[in-house]
């Protein structure tokens, strides 16, 4: 009987692990194939006009199609969530992007290049919907940072080795389109050999009703998050042009990632808190922007802190996505929120390059507007009475039900933060032996097999 037990028990860990490798291995292709894309459009537009207008046209107008494109995906999510959340959808959604990529790359006409390089972007942020929604739906809360930090980690760093290629020109050329149509085949390759992509359950329960406001907040503070980083530090394509890899520089985002992706996991608070202290790089940029020499120093640690931004932005929404099935749909929202305000960061930035104090004077109150929406955020996601009741009530309704003890009460309380049982041998000062005992009486009160069935049963009640 033990033995049976241990058997079901162990399964979980082993499920758990499966779904977050898939999963980090469908985001990190996914963001491979589409910003290798971006870059070599990036380079394509570069050779018909100048830097500053390829500023222009990718960090701002690009970046808001790609805005629209995740809102558009999150709409439709919204609409008809079962349509969106099949694999034919994506596929269809995938190949469509390809094309794009084809023509804006290839296209040798300075307005077709434009076309087809928004149009390519529209769809890189519809293909994001969908992988941040799986990132939401099928991650737990406690691996989210951490899987989605390393699949862009990854990424980037296997962008910048490809384009080490051909003399470090490869991302220039069309024999880039081959290895994206590669990679292209190899991501629906992975989900079509899924037995589901969107359409499983969630293997966690439902948390109560989301704070007042609390969509409108986060919302806002990404937002603000997003344009006080462009406003210090957006990344000028004339830079490329006087030795500096943007490949290379986009390895230091792997970094910020995998750092941020670790901390946040092991506290949403400390993630946060990494994240505000990251701001404070744009105002050390703007102060160093016109120092000799010091490109490529602010290329890297841009990148490097920007990890902590693009973690964070992700994570506040898909949390609040994963929480509650019925807001799926928001699970792109802050990418969607991070690339408006990269956008109207950049515009600024690029603007008022020339007007250093002013752009001063704009970055500080915009940062004393991310502070204040920040920390009000803050309070409501890990203070909020409200935003735990239903977890609380659904949990005491289930120990009623089921006549748990006291002490199996307290091990139950902690199976729902996650907790395993080493943690729950920690907290309770307890042998693991006791937990398991435990463990297994509330398996067998409730009729559960594994934990995963406990939380789900949890969730009805």
């Amino acid at each position: 009987m033990n033995r049976k037990n241990g058997l079901k028990n162990s399964e979980k860990p082993r499920t758990t692990l499966y779904t977050n490798l898939r999963c980090s291995l469908i985001i990190s292709l996914c963001f491979l194939w589409t910003s290798a894309g971006y870059l070599s459009w990036l380079y394509n537009l570069s050779g018909f006009t100048e830097p500053s207008n390829v500023d222009w046209l990718t960090e701002v107008i690009g970046y808001v199609f790609q805005a629209i494109g995740l809102l558009l995906f999150g709409v439709l999510m919204k609409r008809n969530k079962d349509f969106f959340s099949k694999k034919s959808v994506f596929i269809a959604c995938s190949g469509v992007d390809f094309a794009f990529i084809i023509l804006s790359v290839l296209s040798k006409n300075f307005l077709l290049i434009l076309v087809f390089g928004y149009l390519m972007n529209l769809f890189h942020g519809i293909i994001a919907g969908f992988y941040l929604t799986l990132l939401s739906k099928t991650v737990d809360a406690k691996y989210r940072s951490i899987v989605f930090g390393s699949a862009y980690a990854a990424s980037s760093v296997f962008s910048w080795l490809l384009s080490l290629l051909n003399n470090s020109n490869f991302l220039r050329s069309e024999y880039a389109l081959i290895s994206y149509g590669i990679f292209v085949s190899v991501t629906i390759g992975v989900v079509i050999t899924q037995k589901d992509f969107l359409t499983s359950e969630k293997q966690t329960f439902t948390e109560g009703s989301l704070p007042k406001g609390m969509l409108a907040l986060a919302a806002l503070t990404v937002l603000f998050v997003s344009v006080t980083r462009g406003i210090g530090f957006f990344f000028p394509t004339a830079d490329i042009s006087t030795g500096i890899s943007l490949e290379f520089s986009r390895a230091f985002y792997a970094v910020g990632l995998i750092a941020a992706g670790i901390i946040g996991d092991r506290s949403r608070k400390y993630g946060a808190i990494s994240c505000l202290a990251a701001l404070f790089f744009p105002f050390a940029m703007i102060a160093l922007s016109n120092e000799v020499g010091i490109s490529i120093v602010m290329w890297s640690l841009g990148y490097l802190f920007f990890g902590f931004l693009a973690v964070f932005r992700v994570v506040v929404f898909s949390d609040i996505a994963g929480a509650n099935d019925k807001l799926l749909y928001v699970a792109g929202f802050g990418l969607m929120f991070g690339r408006m305000g990269d956008a109207a960061g950049n515009y600024i930035g690029i603007t008022l390059s020339d007007n250093i104090i002013l752009l001063v004077i704009i970055s500080s109150v915009c940062f004393i507007a991310t502070f204040i929406f920040f920390f009000t955020l803050y309070n409501k996601m890990f203070f909020s009475k409200s935003y735990q009741a239903g977890t609380e009530e659904r949990i005491s309704e289930f120990i009623q039900k089921y006549e748990l003890s006291s002490r199996e009460t307290e091990v139950l309380v902690l199976i729902t933060k996650g907790a395993s049982n080493s943690d729950i041998s920690e907290q309770l000062f307890i042998s693991e032996n006791t937990v398991k005992f435990h463990v297994r009486n509330i398996l067998k009160k409730t009729g559960c097999a594994n934990r995963s069935e406990l939380l789900t049963e949890l969730g009805k009640s």
